[in-house]
C-alpha cells in the first residue's frame, strides 16, 4: 500500500482565521474549481489567471490555491516556483509538506529535505508526518521511525497508520506494530481503525479486519476507503465492492486515490477507464503511476514535467 501523505493545503495554518470575505479573488476561485467546464485547458487559464491577482493582492490563501492548480494540471516546477518563496524565505510551515512533496516528485531530493525541515521545526504536524514519508521512501527507515513517531505526537491524523505499516512492512516486526496500533485505537480518529485493521489482516483475524476497514470508512477516515477497496478485492474477490469503495475515496479526495482506481481498472483490463485517473495522479507526482504510464501507455509522460 503507497505510503499515506497529505494532500495539499490551500489555507493559511498558522492560526490566523481567513473569511471568505478578505479573500473575494480566492473565493472566486473555489467557485471556478466548483463548476465543470468543457475545456480544461481554458478552465486552468481561467483559474491561475484568478489566483495571480489573489496572489498579487496579497491573499493568504492563494499560495496553496495556485500551487495546487497547477499540480493538477501536471505543472510541478511551477507549483515549486509559487510554493518556494513563501516556505524558505516566508516561514508559510502550511506549505512546507506541499513543496516538500513537489520538490521530490521532480527529484530535487536535496531541496525537498530542506523544505520538510521548515515544518519539521515549526512543529508542524502534516509537514512532519510528510517527511517521515519522504524519508521511508529514500530507506531511510530509522530516521522515517523516529520523525513518524515525532508526527503521531504532534496530533498528525496519518502519521499513526504509517507508523504501524513501517513496522509491518520495513521492520517486520508484527507484535511492536500491533502494540502501536492499539495504543492508538480511537474512534474520533478513524484512521488509526485502518491501522488497527491492518495488523488484525496480518494476525490472520479477517472479519475483525474487515469490520475496521468498513468502520473507518463509515467514519470518513482519510485514506480508509482505499483500504477497503483492495481488502475486498484481495480477501473477497469481491470487485464490485472494490469499484464502489475506489471511487468513493476519488471522490472524497483521499490521499492517492487516483493512482489506486486507476490501478484497480488497469488490472481489470479496463485499460481507457484506467487511463485518466492514473495521468491525474502521475500530474501530483506519483511515481507509481508514472512507472505504469511509461510501461503501459507508451509516449504519454513525455507530455509532463520531468
Amino acid at each position: 500500500m503507497t505510503e499515506q501523505a497529505a494532500t495539499g493545503v490551500d489555507e493559511p495554518a498558522d492560526g490566523t482565521p481567513v473569511h471568505e470575505d478578505d479573500e473575494p479573488l480566492c473565493a472566486e476561485a473555489r467557485a471556478l474549481l466548483a463548476v465543470p467546464h468543457p475545456d480544461p485547458a481554458v478552465h486552468h487559464e481561467e483559474l491561475v489567471a484568478v489566483l495571480r491577482r489573489a496572489l498579487a493582492c496579497g491573499e493568504p490563501s492563494a499560495h496553496g490555491l495556485l500551487a495546487n492548480a497547477h499540480l493538477d494540471h501536471g505543472n510541478r516546477r511551477e507549483a515549486a516556483e509559487v510554493l518556494m518563496p513563501v516556505v524558505m524565505s516566508r516561514g508559510r510551515t502550511d506549505l512546507a509538506g506541499l513543496l516538500g512533496e513537489t520538490l521530490a516528485a521532480v527529484g530535487d531530493h536535496e531541496r525537498a529535505e530542506a523544505a520538510f525541515l521548515v515544518g519539521l521545526d515549526a512543529g508542524d504536524p502534516e509537514a512532519t508526518n510528510d517527511y517521515g514519508v519522504f524519508l521511508r521512501e529514500r530507506g531511510r527507515t530509522q530516521e522515517a521511525l523516529y520523525v513518524l513517531d515525532r508526527a503521531v505526537r504532534l496530533g498528525d491524523e496519518l502519521a499513526g497508520l504509517n507508523l504501524v505499516a513501517l513496522h509491518l512492512e520495513e521492520l517486520d516486526d508484527p507484535l511492536t506494530a500491533a502494540e502501536i496500533a492499539e495504543d492508538l485505537h480511537d474512534e474520533g480518529r478513524p484512521a488509526t481503525l485502518v491501522a488497527l485493521a491492518d495488523c488484525r489482516l496480518a494476525e490472520g483475524r479477517v472479519p475483525e479486519a474487515a469490520e475496521l476497514y468498513r468502520r473507518a470508512a463509515e467514519l470518513g477516515a482519510p485514506c480508509a476507503h482505499i483500504y477497503y477497496g483492495w481488502f475486498l478485492r484481495d480477501r473477497h474477490e469481491d470487485l464490485a465492492g472494490a469499484e464502489e469503495q475506489l471511487r468513493l475515496a476519488h471522490e472524497v479526495g483521499e490521499p492517492g486515490a487516483a493512482f489506486h482506481l486507476g490501478r484497480f481498472l488497469h488490472d481489470l483490463g479496463r485499460r481507457e477507464e484506467a487511463q485518466p485517473f492514473l495521468e491525474e495522479a502521475s500530474w501530483r507526482g506519483d511515481p507509481d503511476a508514472e512507472a505504469l504510464l511509461e510501461a503501459e501507455y507508451r509516449g504519454l509522460v513525455d507530455e509532463w514535467d520531468d
